[in-house]
């Protein structure tokens, strides 16, 4: 359940409120993001399986997380295995989740 950045999505709020199957959790986690980031965030945005599942995923993961799409891209397990590691992207990324680096593996 390690995302790409290193982040454990078992213990993100979207992942969680996606497998509890209530739509009141996701309603919740949709209700903090908004407030957070000061956008409109719907429950359906918030459903999310895992970023390297091949199942669904958040609108964020989906369509905005450019490490994601980078490893992808690449066919790279981890952002550790580019040789730009790390970029500024994931910089911004470990900065806020310090714990994510401990978890990057190839």
């Amino acid at each position: 359940m390690i995302a790409y950045c290193g982040i454990d999505c078992s213990k993100c709020p979207s992942y969680l409120a996606t497998q509890s199957g209530s739509n009141e959790e996701l309603a919740k986690v949709a209700k903090k993001l908004a407030k957070r980031y000061r956008a409109e965030v719907k429950p359906e945005y918030v459903i999310c399986d895992g970023c390297k599942a091949e199942k669904r995923h958040s609108f964020f993961c989906a369509n905005s997380c450019k490490m994601r799409q980078c490893c992808i891209d690449k066919n790279y397990n981890s952002c550790i295995e580019c040789s730009d590691f790390p970029c500024k992207e994931l910089q911004f990324e470990l900065d806020h989740s310090p714990e994510a680096k401990k978890k990057l593996v190839k």
